[in-house]
């Protein structure tokens, strides 16, 4: 393949994987992470230097190669056990969660029974032991809300740590866990009341925490040489309260 060729081809704006399929095929080396621009200036150098270039392998030209179709979408499952929480506000606590196929196959015949459930934990201040929650939420996933593979908690309070379980109802009517979350707070849902202030020094590279000064209230001053009504001598007497706070 001539060079005035291979040019016009580049001009042509060819997919990065042509690019990257040509590029090996005249022997040069093509990193993953290089991108398209990458790929042309890399071309570009090696035949500039070159006259008459044909392909390397088989005779291959670029304008017989065929289009690599790349699949992008998500897969549906990563076969791994995993149950995660995320808070959206003081209020919603989101879950989502993942099964291998033994798991999967075992939760999804625990829905159609009735008997596959999702639970949530207020642990907030406590090393969680599995029967020392504060509070516990608990509700039935059908099969549906199972295959979603995702679910929203109302808590009632702000500011609260929260833990996740799934597992379903034996036979003798106790729940069993099969996955365990990790543990999220909520935020606060209204500014924060503490007088403590936080800073950070960039010179020392230290943290600290001081208390706010708050509201102050200045000595009273007392100010001579004031006239007033009902002090026409001349010395009136004037206290003033200076206020100021943040």
């Amino acid at each position: 393949m001539k060079k005035n060729e291979i040019l016009k081809w580049l001009d042509s704006n060819p997919t990065i994987q042509e690019l990257k399929k040509f590029a090996k095929s005249l022997g040069l080396r093509v990193k993953k992470a290089m991108k398209k621009k990458e790929v042309i200036k890399l071309i570009r150098d090696h035949i500039e230097n070159l006259s008459g270039v044909t392909s390397a392998s088989s005779g291959t030209t670029p304008s017989k190669m065929k289009e690599i179709k790349v699949d992008l979408t998500l897969p549906r499952t990563y076969n791994k056990n995993k149950l995660v929480l995320m808070p959206v506000n003081p209020y919603v606590v989101f879950a989502y969660w993942d099964f291998d196929k033994e798991t999967y196959h075992m939760m999804k015949q625990k829905s159609k029974e009735g008997r596959a459930i999702i639970r949530l934990y207020d642990v907030t201040f406590i090393r969680f032991d599995g029967t020392n929650a504060h509070r516990i939420f608990e509700y039935r996933l059908d099969e549906a809300t199972l295959e979603a593979a995702n679910f929203y908690f109302q808590v009632p309070m702000p500011k609260a740590d929260y833990l996740s379980e799934m597992g379903y109802i034996d036979e003798e009517g106790k729940f069993v866990p099969v996955l365990r979350s990790n543990v999220v707070r909520t935020p606060a849902a209204s500014p924060s009341t503490s007088s403590r202030e936080r800073w950070y020094s960039l010179k020392d590279k230290k943290r600290r925490v001081v208390l706010s000064e708050g509201s102050l209230i200045k000595h009273v001053e007392k100010l001579r040489g004031v006239t007033s009504p009902s002090n026409p001598s001349g010395q009136g007497i004037m206290w003033e309260i200076f206020r100021s706070g943040r």
